[in-house]
């Protein structure tokens, strides 16, 4: 039996998701308004709603029959309705109740690493990989890699702080006051590495992203708070 969604009455960031239907079967568009709309309504700034969890079987259909190294929109917007923790559902129910779906989109994250355009490119979709995978820490911050520089709050003191990835090692300085001081970042070894860090790590191994590789293990390395020298491994800020 076909199970035909009643998009009027699932909400989306504006409310009734009505336009969603009708967004979703212009999906094979590569036109900026229509996913502008859709990551808009969706996911607006990390927010989901019931629409954007009926939304992933579509955007698994449109992700399946894109070309690889070519526009990756649904997928990417599939991969971050899956990695938001703000929703109307635990995300942990999320992903047992479309399993099937999100099977199918980590084996078409999977399969777009390799065709990667640039390091940037290769950054979005290895995130893609773990978002699809796991409830990983790192489903939506990999990206720090891409804009070189991860804002997070030290689980010692609650500080705002910023780690700077445009050197390496990288530098860790409060988001507000640079007088305080800057830390400098233990990178992890290789051998160090579990769950999903090793995942991503192992990609770029895979696909000889050296630079990448380099900046993954100062990312998850040890920091130390310049205001109250908590010391532990960036993850920790995230659990």
């Amino acid at each position: 039996m076909i199970r035909v969604t009643k998009w009027r009455s699932l909400q989306d960031a504006y409310g009734t998701a009505g336009p969603v239907e009708a967004l979703l079967e212009r999906g094979d568009t590569e036109d900026r308004a229509v996913w502008d709309e859709l990551w808009s309504r969706l996911c607006h700034q990390g927010t989901v709603y019931s629409a954007s969890y009926s939304a992933l079987p579509r955007l698994a259909e449109l992700a399946a029959r894109q070309d690889r190294s070519g526009f990756v929109e649904p997928l990417f917007l599939a991969a971050r309705i899956m990695a938001s923790t703000d929703g109307p559902e635990a995300p942990a129910a999320v992903r047992a109740k479309y399993a099937e779906t999100i099977r199918a989109l980590h084996e078409v994250a999977e399969g777009l690493v390799p065709f990667a355009t640039d390091d940037t490119d290769f950054i979005y979709r290895a995130q893609a990989v773990l978002a699809t995978a796991s409830d990983s820490v790192w489903a939506t911050r990999l990206e720090a890699l891409a804009n070189q520089e991860l804002e997070f709050a030290c689980p010692g003191c609650d500080e705002q702080l910023v780690m700077g990835l445009e050197t390496s090692p990288a530098l860790v300085k409060q988001f507000d006051d640079a007088s305080v001081g800057v830390t400098t970042v233990a990178p992890s070894a290789p051998g160090q590495l579990t769950g999903s860090e090793a995942r991503a790590y192992e990609l770029t191994t895979t696909y000889r992203r050296a630079q990448v590789a380099k900046q993954l293990l100062d990312l998850f390395g040890i920091f130390e708070c310049p205001a109250c020298h908590f010391t532990g491994r960036t993850s920790t800020a995230f659990s």
